[in-house]
């Protein structure tokens, strides 16, 4: 059985600016992404979020309004 992986998820501002974080534990990467989702759909007053692993971001997305949300890759690293 896998360990679990921990992950920051900070929760951004209209500005981009960071207004909340919380932790979040996964085995998998994108299930931590797509928790930070989830989290952030009950949270419409942020704009965005940005989930790390250490040092290394791991996934960034912003919510514009009236505007399809974009995402930032990148590239991992071993």
């Amino acid at each position: 059985m896998a360990n679990l992986v921990q992950y920051r998820c900070y929760f951004l501002d209209s500005t981009g600016a960071i207004g909340s974080d919380e932790m979040i534990e996964c085995r998998e990467e994108q299930d931590a992404v797509e928790t930070a989702r989830d989290m952030l759909e009950h949270r419409p007053h942020y704009h965005g979020i940005e989930l790390w692993r250490g040092a290394r971001r791991v996934h960034m997305e912003v919510r514009l309004p009236d505007v399809p949300a974009f995402t930032i890759r990148t590239a991992h690293t071993l």
